[in-house]
């Protein structure tokens, strides 16, 4: 049958399901439609959304037996996977990764349909699935035992999603169809071997070794644990029984990577434990090296995800103010801690994702080959970071605390794995904590986010590919800061994070007014936010700056902190209204660094004071009750560098010297003056165009203070603030494309009442700006440079000044030093929706080739 008349009789046999009833018992008519060749674009040309949703509310019986045929197939396949029942397996995926996201339009989060409830959750449709398999069994081999029949009718308890979910998970592992043949391990046999026979194993192993080699492994393995003991997770406690985190069998991941080596060895579970086991070779090796890793079943995988993506795509349906992460029961089954091969999943979509070289990618890396070949491999990792994402995204968080079991392997106590919202993928992220993983780990996100400019940085123009998934990569590394103490502490005190840095801040500069990238920059804001709240990163920071980028960037000589001021700055005097939100949490990261920040440049010097002279100035002053804020942390950052890092700093100080009126004006501000100046620049007809509370809101939200040994500091302003910190959602505001728009509300609801200076607003403000440390500067430095332009005429050399402020001191002049304050991001359950709807926007525009999202239904954000 040719392309063409295969697609004319599948329109068809789907004309047929949407006018008429079909019966279930019609062998012909189903067995004629499973075997008809078609690919997923044309499954997603011919069943377009109209006639999916006719399908469901008109002829659910056909909808039903569709379902129930397809899941059926797809348990065979697993069971029986013969090769020459491939393809109509990969039907059967198609069409369920097209009908799905409809049935969960009418599923737990979206509007509760009865039909739907019975066909996915109930034992009836089940009883029909195992009977259509055992019917698809008997045609296929006639040689089956009664053992299977009372396989089939143990399955008849399991629900049609349930045995979706398991089914696409078990394909994604299957052999000579996503991966190559291998033998399940006799764990029974292994865990009979006894155990001083193993340890001699090991032992006789080290000997053999180098001895640099073993220093070196000893020399790790104690920053190993200093990093554990920093982190507060202490040794590992052991259990007899639990749930494993180790990949079994390990030559079935995908990529090397975290836990895997390029030659086919895993190491997880293996070398960290005083309690390791030595397990059977095929838990560690696989046995053909060359062909551990190999891409020729990518498209079949593609293919799988897609299903499997589909499967998890209740958040679509659900109202953002009303989502539960707990409550999608499609969702429960796919992290749960029976799902079946999770631990492999895991480690093959991460480092499917983190061993991904965009520069490398086609032809060896020849300049323009990616416009020649269309590579299944880079649409592999795009949705292997988008599937990895979603399943990262519900349930509670993962416990970091090593548990191991007498072997030396990673588990999870059965107690844990049994409360509900337990997520399997959430652990094993959370349990990551070998040295090499954790460097792994961060080189595989530095190099693919440098892509983002070093692809645009060629001497021949774009002649490397894009990297298309790099939002998907920030929110992993996301993912992983949360989930992962060890990986925090890690890549500040182990490796150069001035690498992420420098990727994140272009990110951010280069898409301040695409109203596309919002959540991007929100996302970058809190990436920063939440590294500055460690004092090594403000230390780091001091690194010299000496990358080229591909952007406007001002000119400047300076270090990383530099480059993150200028950057921020650039946001606010330069970048998207909507990004006034976060204006709070802009400053914010620049005050974290300041009391660390050895030596300003020039142009970081003069563009703070900028910043202090812009929100000094009415229009940002009167904006709201709260827009004082603003100032209050850019005196802290001034204040921080003058007291703890006055050395180095000249270019500041000259800078506060010579805009001394701003400040002037700020400590002589009178009543009378404030009002005058809000009716001058607010008439009685006119509403601020900036919102300063909405912007202090955010930042209320999402920030706590704390000293710098991390104890938590509370303010009045924090306690004045507790009942609006849960009025609105914050920082709800992005968009998508320039095609289709998506976005997540307002972070402000309604017409507030309009702002008039009073007493008590003015008091409060003279209370909240620490202006003396400024004020003292200003006092014995402005008599200096007087002094200088009068003996020399006015014509004075800023070099000459820059000399003078070098050798003079200030120790005495100067308040007693105040406390260093840092403010750390606060996880809170209005930035998790926040990030869960940004995620799946995302997810959404991204999987338009095809279509696996109708928008027509989709809650969690908006869409037009």
């Amino acid at each position: 049958m040719g392309a063409s008349a295969s697609k004319i009789k599948f329109r068809e046999s789907l004309t047929s399901l949407i006018s008429r009833d079909v019966s279930p018992d019609d062998a012909e008519f189903w067995d004629e439609l499973w075997k008809i060749p078609s690919s997923a674009d044309e499954v997603f040309e011919l069943l377009t959304p109209d006639n999916a949703r006719r399908l469901r509310d008109e002829r659910f019986d056909n909808l039903a037996t569709l379902f129930t045929q397809a899941t059926a197939q797809l348990c065979q396949i697993v069971e029986t996977p013969y090769t020459i029942y491939f393809d109509q397996a990969l039907n059967c995926v198609r069409v369920l990764t097209r009908v799905l996201p409809f049935l969960l339009e009418k599923g737990d989060l979206g509007d509760t349909d009865p039909n739907v409830e019975a066909l996915c959750w109930s034992d009836h449709y089940a009883d029909g699935a195992a009977a259509a398999g055992s019917k698809k069994n008997r045609r296929s081999d006639d040689n089956d035992d009664d053992e299977e029949e009372d396989d089939d009718e143990d399955d008849n308890q399991e629900p049609l999603a349930l045995l979706v979910v398991h089914a696409a998970m078990h394909m994604l592992f299957l052999p000579q169809f996503t991966c190559e043949f291998y033998e399940e391990e006799d764990e029974n046999d292994s865990d009979d071997d006894d155990d001083d026979e193993s340890d001699a194993s090991f032992d006789d192993e080290d000997g053999a070794e180098d001895e640099d080699v073993i220093m070196d492994k000893k020399r790790v393995a104690k920053a190993d644990q200093e990093s554990h003991a920093e982190a507060g997770l202490g040794k590992p406690r052991r259990i007899r029984k639990g749930v494993r985190l180790t990949p079994h069998p390990a030559g079935i991941v995908w990529a090397p990577g975290v836990g895997f080596t390029n030659d086919g060895k895993c190491s997880i579970g293996n070398e960290s434990s005083q309690y390791r086991r030595q397990r059977t070779n095929k838990s560690k090796t696989v046995h053909n090296p060359e062909a551990a890793y190999t891409r020729k079943y990518d498209k079949n995988r593609i293919e799988v995800l897609r299903l499997l993506l589909a499967t998890c795509s209740d958040p679509l349906f659900s109202p953002a103010d009303e989502y539960n992460p707990l409550a999608s029961r499609w969702m429960s089954v796919a992290v749960a801690a029976d799902a079946p091969n999770a631990p492999c999943l895991f480690y093959s979509l991460l480092n499917t994702v983190i061993s991904y070289d965009p520069s490398n990618s086609s032809f060896g890396g020849v300049p323009y080959s990616s416009k020649l070949a269309s590579d299944s491999h880079v649409k592999l990792v795009d949705l292997s970071a988008q599937v990895l994402c979603v399943l990262l995204d519900c349930g509670l968080p993962g416990d970091p605390l090593p548990v191991e079991n007498q072997y030396g392997e990673p588990v999870v106590s059965l107690t844990e794995a049994q409360k509900r919202g337990f997520n399997i993928f959430r652990s094993l992220l959370a349990r990551i904590s070998d040295g090499k993983d954790l460097n792994t780990l961060y080189r595989g996100f530095v190099r693919l986010l440098r892509h983002t400019f070093e692809s645009k940085n060629t001497l021949l123009p774009s002649s490397q590919s894009k990297l298309e998934c790099y939002q998907e990569i920030l929110i992993l590394l996301w993912k992983t800061l949360e989930e992962n103490p060890l990986f925090l502490d890690f890549i500040l005190t182990r490796c150069d994070i001035c690498e992420l840095v420098v990727p994140i801040c272009y990110l951010m500069y280069t898409s301040r007014q695409d109203s596309s990238k919002i959540g991007l920059v929100h996302l970058c804001t809190f990436i920063l936010l939440k590294l500055s709240g460690e004092r090594s990163f403000g230390v780091s920071l001091n690194r010299p700056f000496r990358t080229k980028l591909p952007c406007d960037l001002p000119l400047f000589s300076g270090s990383h902190a530099d480059l993150v001021s200028i950057t921020l700055h650039k946001m606010i005097v330069n970048g998207s209204y909507r990004l006034v939100p976060l204006y709070s949490c802009f400053l914010t990261v620049v005050c974290n660094i300041s009391p660390y920040w050895r030596s300003m440049s020039l142009v970081s010097s003069v563009k703070l004071v900028n910043l202090f002279e812009l929100f000094s100035s009415p229009k940002f002053l009167y904006s709201g009750e709260k827009a004082y804020k603003h100032l209050a942390l850019l005196l802290e950052i001034f204040n921080n560098i003058i007291q703890y890092q006055y050395n180095g700093n000249q270019h500041l100080v000259y800078a506060i010297v010579r805009r001394k009126d701003a400040f002037g004006k700020l400590a002589s501000l009178t009543l009378p003056k404030a009002i005058q100046q809000c009716s001058k620049v607010f008439p009685a007809h006119l509403q601020p165009e900036y919102d300063a509370d909405a912007a202090e809101q955010v930042a209320a939200l999402s920030i706590q203070d704390v000293d710098e040994t991390g104890n938590p500091i509370e303010s009045a302003d924090s306690r004045e603030d507790k009942s609006s910190k849960r009025a609105d959602n914050p920082a709800k505001s992005w968009e998508s494309n320039e095609e289709t728009v998506v976005s997540v509300g307002s972070s402000v609801a309604g017409v507030k009442e309009r702002f008039t200076p009073s007493e008590s607003w003015l008091a409060e403000l003279r209370s909240s700006l620490p202006l003396e440390t400024v004020n003292r500067l200003l006092q014995h430095l402005v008599p200096v440079v007087d002094d200088m332009c009068e003996r020399q005429n006015g014509v004075v050399d800023e070099t000459d000044i820059l000399e003078v402020f070098k050798d003079i001191t200030m120790v005495g002049l100067l308040p007693v030093p105040h406390a260093i304050v840092i403010r750390k991001y606060q996880p809170n359950q209005y930035t998790s929706i926040w990030f869960t709807a940004f995620m799946w926007g995302v997810v959404f525009l991204r999987c338009q080739q095809p279509p696996i999202f109708d928008m027509e239904c989709i809650q969690l954000f908006q869409v037009s």
